[in-house]
């Protein structure tokens, strides 16, 4: 037998002897994966205008963001939800609107509903955190996305 044939031979049956040790390791690391991905999105940041912070946090078994700072406003805006569909909601502060709903971890990201004060709609939502500690928020209709990035509030 010559030496690279043994070797094959032995590796092998190394490997057969080792095999169920590994494989509860193996599953270990399989299922513990997802787990440790999952990113941790609490915080407080800023839009990217400037001119809210935004909360992250639980809220029951998912993750909301609440509108707790106004830090300037808007040329020619209330600070009133004023495009809200619902008449009803047109005159309540936009302080303390919950904006960021019902994200839940999904295949890399947080998944949910953003609704947008600016135009009163609300849109599926999927949000990560940059490794710079920043929020990647990005919001669809149908195929169209556009993506905000908040930075983290001092």
């Amino acid at each position: 037998m010559s030496h690279s044939r043994r070797s094959c031979v032995l590796v092998s049956m190394t490997l057969k002897k080792l095999a169920p040790f590994a494989a509860p390791f193996a599953a270990i690391a399989l299922f513990a994966t997802p787990a440790a991905a999952q990113s941790n999105i609490d915080g407080t940041y800023v839009d990217s205008g400037g001119y809210t912070e935004i909360t992250v946090g639980p809220c029951g078994s998912a993750r909301c963001g609440e509108i707790t700072r106004i830090i300037k406003n808007k040329p020619g805006e209330s600070n009133r939800d004023r495009h809200n569909d619902d008449p009803a909601l047109r005159d309540r502060p936009i302080l303390g609107i919950t904006i960021l709903q019902n994200l839940r971890w999904d295949d890399g990201a947080w998944r949910g509903e953003v609704y947008n004060p600016e135009d009163g709609d609300t849109y599926r939502t999927e949000v990560r955190r940059r490794a710079n500690g920043s929020l990647e928020v990005k919001g669809c209709v149908t195929l169209f996305c556009r993506t905000r990035v908040w930075p983290e509030a001092n």
